[in-house]
């Protein structure tokens, strides 16, 4: 009965071992890159209003992993434009998705689920405010989904979220910040946004991909 029982068990040993080796975990920290230039492994877009923007590689005093951040430098851009970067090479559809973004005046966050030049989510938070709404672009149209509010107590402040299917939840500092529904869950691409004026500063984006646990 022994070796039988080591057989029935074996499939389950082998699930779980396959989910281990496709979760992976990106980190971007900008220490590596040079300054003045586009971060490197990132492609550029925008959603919305067509506008120009401009990432690029800064030092910064005290950021969450020093020296250098990543920005977006032109501050008058339009406000129905966002700004993306996305990280070259990793896709997700379960996981999480975090960065730290900077207390200047911005509206600055992530995003994720990306499949196409048009269709996306975006989490974006005020950086002075901590107003934070989620929203989603299908086939060019945006729809909010959710909407919260962070306390912005520091000058480096933690956006996360977590995607389980349909579900999404987000936190702010570690904290619960709003949750929402995703119609269309897709795997799609990952990185970090910023929408209107403003320069929006960023450090510490992380692509996990392992699926986050239900609460």
């Amino acid at each position: 009965m022994k070796p039988k029982r080591a057989v029935l068990l074996f499939p389950w040993l082998a699930v779980l071992l396959a989910a281990g080796a496709t979760a992976e975990t990106w980190r971007n920290h900008f220490d590596f890159d040079g300054l003045s230039r586009p971060p490197a492994y990132f492609d550029f877009e925008a959603l919305g209003a067509p506008a120009k923007a401009s990432w690029t590689v800064m030092a910064d005093k005290n950021p969450p992993s020093p020296p250098n951040t990543a920005m977006q430098a032109i501050i008058d851009r339009p406000a129905g434009s966002v700004a993306v970067a996305l990280r070259r090479n990793v896709t997700l559809e379960d996981g999480r998705v975090s960065v730290y973004v900077k207390r200047v005046a911005s509206t600055a966050g992530l995003v994720f689920r990306m499949s196409g030049p048009k269709d996306g989510l975006l989490l974006l938070v005020d950086a002075v405010s901590g107003h934070a709404r989620l929203a989603a672009f299908r086939d060019g149209n945006r729809s909010e989904l959710a909407s919260g509010n962070g306390v912005v107590d520091r000058e480096w402040n933690k956006i996360e979220v977590a995607l389980t299917g349909p579900d999404i939840r987000a936190t702010w500092n570690d904290a619960p910040l709003l949750s929402g529904k995703d119609s269309r869950p897709v795997g799609g691409r990952a990185g970090m946004a910023t929408e209107g004026p403003g320069r929006a500063q960023f450090d510490e984006l992380v692509i996990d991909t392992g699926v986050p646990p239900q609460k």
